[in-house]
């Protein structure tokens, strides 16, 4: 039996809506982080949040054991980012 919960609608429509100048220039283990984010996200906000763009380059750039620096807003998503 498999462990991993399907995704809601909101964030299977999401992820379809990724840029495709961002989603074509992922590595296969980066697209899999993508993913595991949105499933993440969706599991924590119950199909309530979807990740921003900015908050999945930060994932990625993390799990890659490189160093990050984020400037924005309040209420931008810095949060989830870590």
């Amino acid at each position: 039996m498999s462990s991993v919960r399907p995704l809601l609608l909101a964030a299977r429509d999401a992820i379809e809506d990724l840029p495709t100048a961002f989603t074509s220039a992922l590595s296969t283990t980066q697209h899999q982080q993508v993913l595991e984010a949105f499933s993440q996200l969706d599991l924590i906000s119950q199909g309530s949040r979807r990740p921003k763009l900015f908050q999945l380059r930060c994932l990625i750039s993390l799990l890659s054991a490189r160093h990050v620096v984020l400037r924005a807003v309040t209420g931008s998503g810095k949060t989830i980012a870590q």
